[in-house]
Protein backbone atom coordinates (compact mmCIF):
# COMPACT_ATOMS: atom_id res chain seq x y z
CA UNK A 1 0.00 0.00 0.00
CA UNK A 2 1.54 3.39 -0.72
CA UNK A 3 2.04 6.13 1.99
CA UNK A 4 0.47 9.72 0.50
CA UNK A 5 1.27 12.36 2.84
CA UNK A 6 -0.63 15.76 2.79
CA UNK A 7 0.29 18.96 4.33
CA UNK A 8 -0.09 21.93 5.35
CA UNK A 9 3.15 24.01 6.45
CA UNK A 10 3.66 27.16 8.23
CA UNK A 11 5.92 30.00 7.91
CA UNK A 12 5.83 31.05 11.83
CA UNK A 13 3.81 30.43 15.09
CA UNK A 14 2.76 33.77 15.35
CA UNK A 15 -0.57 33.86 13.20
CA UNK A 16 -3.87 33.13 15.47
CA UNK A 17 -3.88 29.98 13.70
CA UNK A 18 -1.44 28.91 16.10
CA UNK A 19 -3.90 29.88 19.36
CA UNK A 20 -5.90 26.92 20.49
CA UNK A 21 -9.51 28.83 20.29
CA UNK A 22 -8.78 30.79 16.45
CA UNK A 23 -7.41 27.61 14.92
CA UNK A 24 -8.52 25.79 12.31
CA UNK A 25 -7.96 22.32 11.12
CA UNK A 26 -6.79 21.89 6.91
CA UNK A 27 -10.37 21.10 5.59
CA UNK A 28 -9.46 21.13 2.36
CA UNK A 29 -6.68 18.26 3.15
CA UNK A 30 -9.59 16.27 4.73
CA UNK A 31 -11.11 16.72 1.58
CA UNK A 32 -8.17 15.23 -0.74
CA UNK A 33 -8.48 12.33 1.48
CA UNK A 34 -12.04 11.46 0.72
CA UNK A 35 -11.05 11.67 -3.03
CA UNK A 36 -8.20 9.20 -2.14
CA UNK A 37 -9.12 5.37 -2.35
CA UNK A 38 -8.21 3.68 1.23
CA UNK A 39 -7.80 0.40 -0.35
CA UNK A 40 -4.98 1.81 -2.34
CA UNK A 41 -3.28 4.15 0.07
CA UNK A 42 -2.30 4.72 3.51
CA UNK A 43 -3.44 8.45 4.28
CA UNK A 44 -1.77 10.61 6.90
CA UNK A 45 -2.14 14.24 7.39
CA UNK A 46 0.51 16.96 8.74
CA UNK A 47 -1.03 20.30 10.15
CA UNK A 48 2.57 22.55 11.02
CA UNK A 49 0.09 24.73 13.45
CA UNK A 50 0.07 21.88 15.63
CA UNK A 51 2.89 19.66 14.94
CA UNK A 52 5.74 19.69 13.07
CA UNK A 53 7.03 18.00 9.66
CA UNK A 54 9.22 15.48 11.10
CA UNK A 55 9.09 13.87 6.89
CA UNK A 56 7.78 10.52 7.36
CA UNK A 57 8.02 8.88 4.87
CA UNK A 58 6.04 8.47 1.22
CA UNK A 59 5.66 7.52 -1.30
CA UNK A 60 3.90 10.57 -2.55
CA UNK A 61 3.25 14.15 -0.95
CA UNK A 62 0.49 16.43 -1.49
CA UNK A 63 0.99 20.27 0.27
CA UNK A 64 -1.19 22.73 0.51
CA UNK A 65 -0.52 26.99 1.39
CA UNK A 66 -1.55 30.21 1.81
CA UNK A 67 0.93 33.00 0.65
CA UNK A 68 2.17 33.80 3.41
CA UNK A 69 2.93 30.19 4.41
CA UNK A 70 4.21 29.23 0.92
CA UNK A 71 7.98 29.90 1.39
CA UNK A 72 8.31 27.26 4.12
CA UNK A 73 5.73 25.52 2.06
CA UNK A 74 8.68 25.17 -0.34
CA UNK A 75 11.28 24.55 2.01
CA UNK A 76 8.88 21.43 2.54
CA UNK A 77 8.28 20.24 -0.93
CA UNK A 78 12.86 20.88 -1.64
CA UNK A 79 13.29 18.38 1.50
CA UNK A 80 10.82 15.32 0.22
CA UNK A 81 12.46 15.68 -3.35
CA UNK A 82 15.69 15.47 -2.43
CA UNK A 83 14.85 12.06 -1.08
CA UNK A 84 13.41 10.97 -4.48
CA UNK A 85 9.80 11.45 -3.53
CA UNK A 86 7.07 13.38 -5.65
CA UNK A 87 5.58 16.15 -4.64
CA UNK A 88 2.34 17.58 -5.49
CA UNK A 89 1.08 21.21 -4.82
CA UNK A 90 -2.53 23.24 -4.65
CA UNK A 91 -3.97 26.11 -2.81
CA UNK A 92 -4.80 29.46 -3.82
CA UNK A 93 -1.33 30.76 -3.54
CA UNK A 94 -0.22 27.84 -6.43
CA UNK A 95 -3.15 28.43 -8.39
CA UNK A 96 -2.02 31.91 -8.67
CA UNK A 97 1.59 31.16 -9.35
CA UNK A 98 1.64 27.33 -10.51
CA UNK A 99 4.79 28.27 -12.24
CA UNK A 100 7.24 29.21 -9.32
CA UNK A 101 5.62 26.55 -7.57
CA UNK A 102 6.98 23.99 -10.32
CA UNK A 103 10.29 25.23 -9.62
CA UNK A 104 9.70 23.21 -5.92
CA UNK A 105 7.46 20.19 -7.13
CA UNK A 106 6.75 17.63 -9.67
CA UNK A 107 3.40 19.14 -10.38
CA UNK A 108 0.64 21.66 -9.20
CA UNK A 109 -3.39 21.36 -8.96
CA UNK A 110 -4.49 24.58 -10.43
CA UNK A 111 -8.17 25.53 -8.63
CA UNK A 112 -10.48 23.06 -6.79
CA UNK A 113 -9.30 19.68 -7.05
CA UNK A 114 -12.44 17.56 -7.09
CA UNK A 115 -12.28 16.91 -10.91
CA UNK A 116 -8.20 16.19 -10.88
CA UNK A 117 -7.13 14.65 -8.13
CA UNK A 118 -8.33 10.91 -9.69
CA UNK A 119 -6.56 11.65 -12.53
CA UNK A 120 -3.23 12.84 -10.62
CA UNK A 121 -3.05 9.59 -8.36
CA UNK A 122 -3.71 7.66 -11.83
CA UNK A 123 -1.26 9.11 -13.44
CA UNK A 124 1.06 8.91 -10.43
CA UNK A 125 0.11 5.17 -9.81
CA UNK A 126 1.05 4.82 -13.99
CA UNK A 127 4.73 6.66 -13.55
CA UNK A 128 3.06 9.70 -15.77
CA UNK A 129 2.36 12.69 -14.09
CA UNK A 130 1.71 15.62 -15.47
CA UNK A 131 3.01 18.97 -14.37
CA UNK A 132 -0.41 21.19 -14.32
CA UNK A 133 -3.34 19.67 -13.86
CA UNK A 134 -6.15 22.71 -14.45
CA UNK A 135 -9.32 21.97 -12.71
CA UNK A 136 -13.15 23.06 -13.47
CA UNK A 137 -15.61 24.44 -11.08
CA UNK A 138 -17.73 21.31 -10.64
CA UNK A 139 -21.44 21.46 -9.02
CA UNK A 140 -21.39 20.38 -5.68
CA UNK A 141 -24.11 17.88 -5.18
CA UNK A 142 -22.13 14.95 -4.47
CA UNK A 143 -19.10 16.51 -3.06
CA UNK A 144 -17.50 13.90 -0.95
CA UNK A 145 -17.69 14.66 2.95
CA UNK A 146 -13.90 15.68 4.34
CA UNK A 147 -12.18 12.46 6.10
CA UNK A 148 -11.64 14.30 9.31
CA UNK A 149 -10.60 10.74 10.90
CA UNK A 150 -7.62 12.07 9.35
CA UNK A 151 -7.20 15.23 11.64
CA UNK A 152 -6.04 15.39 14.54
CA UNK A 153 -9.70 16.87 15.66
CA UNK A 154 -9.25 17.20 19.75
CA UNK A 155 -6.52 19.61 18.86
CA UNK A 156 -9.07 22.06 17.22
CA UNK A 157 -11.35 24.29 19.09
CA UNK A 158 -14.02 24.90 16.12
CA UNK A 159 -14.87 22.56 14.06
CA UNK A 160 -15.54 23.31 10.08
CA UNK A 161 -18.22 22.99 7.21
CA UNK A 162 -17.96 24.23 4.11
CA UNK A 163 -21.86 25.06 2.21
CA UNK A 164 -20.73 26.77 -0.73
CA UNK A 165 -17.62 28.52 -2.93
CA UNK A 166 -18.13 31.01 -5.53
CA UNK A 167 -18.81 34.55 -5.53
CA UNK A 168 -20.26 36.97 -8.03
CA UNK A 169 -18.73 39.72 -6.60
CA UNK A 170 -15.58 41.03 -7.51
CA UNK A 171 -13.52 43.25 -5.04
CA UNK A 172 -10.06 44.14 -5.96
CA UNK A 173 -8.37 43.07 -3.24
CA UNK A 174 -9.80 39.20 -2.91
CA UNK A 175 -8.63 35.60 -4.47
CA UNK A 176 -11.53 33.86 -3.78
CA UNK A 177 -13.76 35.06 -7.13
CA UNK A 178 -10.33 33.99 -9.13
CA UNK A 179 -10.17 30.37 -7.16
CA UNK A 180 -13.84 29.77 -7.03
CA UNK A 181 -15.01 31.23 -9.76
CA UNK A 182 -18.07 33.88 -9.83
CA UNK A 183 -20.38 31.12 -10.39
CA UNK A 184 -22.02 30.93 -6.87
CA UNK A 185 -22.67 27.14 -6.18
CA UNK A 186 -24.39 25.61 -3.09
CA UNK A 187 -24.51 22.04 -1.66
CA UNK A 188 -28.11 20.12 -0.89
CA UNK A 189 -29.15 21.10 2.56
CA UNK A 190 -29.61 17.64 3.52
CA UNK A 191 -25.69 16.92 2.79
CA UNK A 192 -24.95 20.13 4.90
CA UNK A 193 -26.79 18.54 8.03
CA UNK A 194 -25.74 14.92 7.36
CA UNK A 195 -22.14 16.36 7.42
CA UNK A 196 -22.89 18.83 10.45
CA UNK A 197 -24.29 15.56 12.20
CA UNK A 198 -20.59 14.04 12.07
CA UNK A 199 -18.55 17.13 13.33
CA UNK A 200 -17.33 16.11 17.23
CA UNK A 201 -17.08 20.03 17.91
CA UNK A 202 -19.47 22.13 19.61
CA UNK A 203 -18.45 25.21 17.37
CA UNK A 204 -18.38 25.25 14.31
CA UNK A 205 -17.20 27.58 11.51
CA UNK A 206 -18.98 28.21 8.37
CA UNK A 207 -16.10 29.15 5.88
CA UNK A 208 -18.54 30.07 3.71
CA UNK A 209 -17.12 33.32 2.41
CA UNK A 210 -21.03 34.44 2.51
CA UNK A 211 -22.89 32.59 4.52
CA UNK A 212 -25.93 34.32 2.67
CA UNK A 213 -25.34 33.66 -0.93
CA UNK A 214 -26.85 35.58 -3.55
CA UNK A 215 -30.20 36.00 -4.54
CA UNK A 216 -29.45 33.40 -7.60
CA UNK A 217 -31.16 30.06 -9.09
CA UNK A 218 -29.01 27.29 -9.95
CA UNK A 219 -28.88 25.57 -12.74
CA UNK A 220 -31.77 23.50 -11.80
CA UNK A 221 -33.68 26.56 -10.54
CA UNK A 222 -33.12 26.22 -7.11
CA UNK A 223 -33.20 29.25 -4.72
CA UNK A 224 -29.63 29.51 -3.14
CA UNK A 225 -30.07 32.84 -1.36
CA UNK A 226 -32.00 33.52 1.40
CA UNK A 227 -34.82 31.01 0.91
CA UNK A 228 -31.64 28.37 0.83
CA UNK A 229 -29.86 30.12 4.04
CA UNK A 230 -33.85 29.95 5.45
CA UNK A 231 -34.60 26.05 5.03
CA UNK A 232 -30.55 25.45 6.54
CA UNK A 233 -31.35 26.78 9.51
CA UNK A 234 -35.02 25.80 10.00
CA UNK A 235 -33.43 21.64 9.22
CA UNK A 236 -30.45 22.50 11.74
CA UNK A 237 -33.49 23.48 14.57
CA UNK A 238 -35.96 20.19 13.24
CA UNK A 239 -32.63 18.10 13.47
CA UNK A 240 -31.92 19.23 16.70
CA UNK A 241 -27.74 20.17 16.11
CA UNK A 242 -27.24 21.58 18.85
CA UNK A 243 -23.57 23.41 18.40
CA UNK A 244 -22.44 26.82 18.35
CA UNK A 245 -21.72 28.71 14.86
CA UNK A 246 -19.28 31.36 13.44
CA UNK A 247 -20.45 32.79 10.16
CA UNK A 248 -19.02 34.87 7.26
CA UNK A 249 -21.71 37.29 6.37
CA UNK A 250 -22.00 40.68 3.82
CA UNK A 251 -23.91 43.44 5.13
CA UNK A 252 -26.65 42.27 3.83
CA UNK A 253 -27.13 40.07 6.59
CA UNK A 254 -28.31 42.90 8.25
CA UNK A 255 -31.41 43.93 6.43
CA UNK A 256 -33.65 40.80 7.46
CA UNK A 257 -34.45 40.78 11.07
CA UNK A 258 -36.58 37.15 10.62
CA UNK A 259 -33.58 35.46 9.26
CA UNK A 260 -32.00 36.85 11.84
CA UNK A 261 -33.31 35.55 14.62
CA UNK A 262 -33.71 32.22 12.87
CA UNK A 263 -30.29 31.89 12.76
CA UNK A 264 -29.79 32.80 16.40
CA UNK A 265 -32.55 29.96 17.14
CA UNK A 266 -30.34 27.55 14.86
CA UNK A 267 -26.82 28.34 16.76
CA UNK A 268 -25.32 31.45 15.08
CA UNK A 269 -23.46 33.60 17.92
CA UNK A 270 -20.92 35.19 16.00
CA UNK A 271 -20.77 36.67 12.49
CA UNK A 272 -17.97 38.36 10.85
CA UNK A 273 -18.53 41.23 8.72
CA UNK A 274 -16.45 42.32 5.42
CA UNK A 275 -17.25 46.17 6.46
CA UNK A 276 -13.48 47.08 5.32
CA UNK A 277 -14.29 50.64 5.98
CA UNK A 278 -16.71 53.74 6.69
CA UNK A 279 -15.53 55.79 3.54
CA UNK A 280 -17.44 55.44 0.47
CA UNK A 281 -14.27 56.73 -1.38
CA UNK A 282 -12.04 53.67 0.10
CA UNK A 283 -14.98 51.10 -0.60
CA UNK A 284 -15.42 52.57 -3.78
CA UNK A 285 -11.42 51.91 -4.31
CA UNK A 286 -11.91 48.63 -3.37
CA UNK A 287 -14.88 47.63 -6.00
CA UNK A 288 -17.11 47.07 -2.22
CA UNK A 289 -20.20 48.65 -4.23
CA UNK A 290 -23.02 47.53 -2.08
CA UNK A 291 -21.17 48.85 1.22
CA UNK A 292 -20.09 51.84 -0.72
CA UNK A 293 -24.22 52.07 -0.98
CA UNK A 294 -24.73 51.39 2.86
CA UNK A 295 -22.03 54.33 3.48
CA UNK A 296 -23.42 56.77 1.53
CA UNK A 297 -27.12 55.82 2.93
CA UNK A 298 -25.55 55.88 6.56
CA UNK A 299 -27.24 52.41 6.93
CA UNK A 300 -23.91 50.89 8.54
CA UNK A 301 -25.30 51.92 12.67
CA UNK A 302 -28.45 50.12 12.03
CA UNK A 303 -27.22 47.13 10.14
CA UNK A 304 -25.06 46.22 12.48
CA UNK A 305 -27.76 47.19 15.21
CA UNK A 306 -30.29 44.75 13.95
CA UNK A 307 -27.48 41.93 13.95
CA UNK A 308 -26.40 42.29 17.37
CA UNK A 309 -30.36 42.73 18.98
CA UNK A 310 -30.46 39.78 17.08
CA UNK A 311 -28.00 37.88 19.53
CA UNK A 312 -25.46 37.86 17.26
CA UNK A 313 -22.04 38.71 18.90
CA UNK A 314 -19.99 40.96 15.24
CA UNK A 315 -16.95 40.49 14.61
CA UNK A 316 -15.72 43.51 12.13
CA UNK A 317 -13.28 44.14 9.41
CA UNK A 318 -11.46 46.80 8.59
CA UNK A 319 -8.87 47.34 5.74
CA UNK A 320 -6.75 50.68 6.83
CA UNK A 321 -3.77 52.13 4.74
CA UNK A 322 -5.25 52.33 1.37
CA UNK A 323 -4.36 55.50 -1.14
CA UNK A 324 -7.55 57.16 -0.13
CA UNK A 325 -7.23 57.25 3.37
CA UNK A 326 -5.71 59.63 5.58
CA UNK A 327 -4.89 59.87 9.24
CA UNK A 328 -8.41 61.10 10.31
CA UNK A 329 -9.71 57.47 9.14
CA UNK A 330 -8.03 55.61 11.88
CA UNK A 331 -10.01 58.09 14.19
CA UNK A 332 -12.87 57.41 12.51
CA UNK A 333 -13.06 54.43 12.14
CA UNK A 334 -12.26 53.93 15.97
CA UNK A 335 -14.98 56.26 17.17
CA UNK A 336 -17.58 54.27 14.57
CA UNK A 337 -16.08 50.91 16.12
CA UNK A 338 -17.04 52.26 19.54
CA UNK A 339 -20.41 53.91 18.54
CA UNK A 340 -21.82 50.62 16.26
CA UNK A 341 -20.99 48.54 19.52
CA UNK A 342 -18.93 45.77 17.21
CA UNK A 343 -17.78 43.36 20.09
CA UNK A 344 -14.90 42.04 17.96
CA UNK A 345 -12.25 43.59 15.55
CA UNK A 346 -10.65 42.44 12.93
CA UNK A 347 -8.12 45.35 11.52
CA UNK A 348 -5.79 44.40 8.55
CA UNK A 349 -3.53 46.18 5.96
CA UNK A 350 -4.29 46.11 2.08
CA UNK A 351 -2.34 43.11 1.44
CA UNK A 352 -1.66 42.50 -2.81
CA UNK A 353 -2.66 38.88 -2.97
CA UNK A 354 -1.07 37.43 -6.47
CA UNK A 355 -3.93 36.76 -8.65
CA UNK A 356 -5.76 39.79 -7.39
CA UNK A 357 -6.31 43.11 -9.56
CA UNK A 358 -5.31 44.90 -6.27
CA UNK A 359 -1.80 43.42 -7.04
CA UNK A 360 -2.03 43.81 -10.46
CA UNK A 361 -2.36 47.43 -10.40
CA UNK A 362 0.38 47.80 -7.86
CA UNK A 363 2.93 45.50 -9.60
CA UNK A 364 2.30 47.17 -12.80
CA UNK A 365 2.74 51.00 -11.24
CA UNK A 366 6.11 49.69 -9.17
CA UNK A 367 4.70 50.32 -6.05
CA UNK A 368 5.28 47.08 -4.36
CA UNK A 369 7.92 47.39 -2.33
CA UNK A 370 9.58 44.20 -2.27
CA UNK A 371 9.54 41.36 -4.92
CA UNK A 372 12.05 39.17 -4.25
CA UNK A 373 9.81 36.07 -4.60
CA UNK A 374 9.29 33.58 -2.94
CA UNK A 375 11.33 35.31 0.09
CA UNK A 376 8.92 38.67 0.34
CA UNK A 377 6.01 35.88 0.62
CA UNK A 378 6.36 35.70 4.24
CA UNK A 379 5.40 39.32 4.78
CA UNK A 380 1.89 38.57 3.13
CA UNK A 381 0.28 38.68 6.79
CA UNK A 382 -1.91 41.28 6.85
CA UNK A 383 -0.02 42.71 9.22
CA UNK A 384 2.78 44.47 6.88
CA UNK A 385 2.43 47.34 4.70
CA UNK A 386 3.91 45.90 1.41
CA UNK A 387 3.25 49.39 -0.63
CA UNK A 388 3.61 53.07 0.19
CA UNK A 389 -0.03 54.16 0.28
CA UNK A 390 -0.48 58.04 -1.69
CA UNK A 391 -1.83 60.17 1.56
CA UNK A 392 0.17 58.58 4.36
CA UNK A 393 3.52 57.64 5.27
CA UNK A 394 4.28 53.47 6.25
CA UNK A 395 5.13 54.48 9.96
CA UNK A 396 1.67 56.60 9.73
CA UNK A 397 0.07 53.00 9.18
CA UNK A 398 1.96 51.26 11.94
CA UNK A 399 1.05 53.68 14.90
CA UNK A 400 -2.49 53.73 13.58
CA UNK A 401 -2.97 50.46 14.07
CA UNK A 402 -1.99 50.08 17.11
CA UNK A 403 -3.93 53.28 17.89
CA UNK A 404 -6.87 51.79 17.37
CA UNK A 405 -5.94 48.22 19.03
CA UNK A 406 -4.67 49.96 22.30
CA UNK A 407 -7.91 51.51 23.00
CA UNK A 408 -9.89 48.70 21.77
CA UNK A 409 -8.48 46.18 23.93
CA UNK A 410 -7.81 48.66 27.11
CA UNK A 411 -8.89 47.26 30.23
CA UNK A 412 -11.79 49.50 30.57
CA UNK A 413 -12.92 49.06 27.01
CA UNK A 414 -13.12 45.38 27.54
CA UNK A 415 -15.50 45.60 30.69
CA UNK A 416 -17.27 48.15 29.45
CA UNK A 417 -17.95 45.96 26.23
CA UNK A 418 -18.56 42.76 27.69
CA UNK A 419 -21.59 44.34 29.55
CA UNK A 420 -22.79 46.10 25.96
CA UNK A 421 -22.06 42.84 24.38
CA UNK A 422 -24.61 40.84 27.30
CA UNK A 423 -26.84 44.28 27.30
CA UNK A 424 -27.82 44.17 23.29
CA UNK A 425 -27.44 40.72 22.55
CA UNK A 426 -29.15 39.23 25.52
CA UNK A 427 -27.07 36.07 25.19
CA UNK A 428 -24.69 34.48 26.92
CA UNK A 429 -23.12 32.19 25.03
CA UNK A 430 -22.71 34.69 22.12
CA UNK A 431 -20.91 37.14 25.03
CA UNK A 432 -18.88 34.32 26.38
CA UNK A 433 -17.74 33.17 22.97
CA UNK A 434 -17.02 37.21 22.25
CA UNK A 435 -14.68 37.22 25.01
CA UNK A 436 -12.56 33.98 24.23
CA UNK A 437 -11.90 35.61 21.07
CA UNK A 438 -11.15 38.88 21.83
CA UNK A 439 -8.54 37.47 24.37
CA UNK A 440 -7.12 35.43 21.87
CA UNK A 441 -6.66 38.71 19.40
CA UNK A 442 -5.08 40.77 21.83
CA UNK A 443 -2.46 38.62 23.12
CA UNK A 444 -1.68 37.79 19.00
CA UNK A 445 -1.75 41.67 19.18
CA UNK A 446 0.98 41.77 22.22
CA UNK A 447 2.46 38.99 21.02
CA UNK A 448 3.44 40.37 17.69
CA UNK A 449 7.12 41.15 16.56
CA UNK A 450 5.57 44.76 15.29
CA UNK A 451 4.15 45.41 18.50
CA UNK A 452 5.68 48.95 19.87
CA UNK A 453 5.01 50.87 22.94
CA UNK A 454 3.95 54.42 21.16
CA UNK A 455 2.89 57.10 23.56
CA UNK A 456 -0.77 56.89 23.57
CA UNK A 457 -0.96 60.42 23.69
CA UNK A 458 0.57 61.50 20.65
CA UNK A 459 -1.16 58.93 18.82
CA UNK A 460 -4.12 60.33 19.62
CA UNK A 461 -3.40 64.01 18.95
CA UNK A 462 -2.22 62.97 15.57
CA UNK A 463 -5.31 60.62 14.19
CA UNK A 464 -8.04 61.56 16.70
CA UNK A 465 -7.18 65.30 17.11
Amino acid sequence: MRKLVLISPIERKTSLGAYKSTSIAPLALACIAALTPEDKYQISIIDEHIEPVNYPEADLVGITSYTAHIRRSYEVADEYRKRNVPVVMGGIHVSTMPDEALEHCDAVVIGEAEGVWGRVLEDFEQGRLQRKYQAEHLPLDNMPFPKRQYLKTDRYFWGMIQTSRGCPMDCSFCSVTMFNGRDFRRRKVEDVIAELSGIPQKFVIILDDNILGHEVKDSRGNPIGKAWLRAFFEAVIKNKIRKYFYVQASMKFGEDVGLLQLAYRAGVRLALVGIESIEEASLKAYCKNLNASYARRNCFLELISNIRKSGIAIVGCFILGSDTDTKASFGRTLDFIRESGIDIIQVTKPTPLPGTRFYKELFEQNRILDIRYPEAWKDYTFTRMLFKPRQLDIEDVYEGFHYIKKNFYATPAKIKRFFRTLWDTKSLSSTAMMQVINHTYQKSFFDSDLYRDYDMRRLKEKFNP
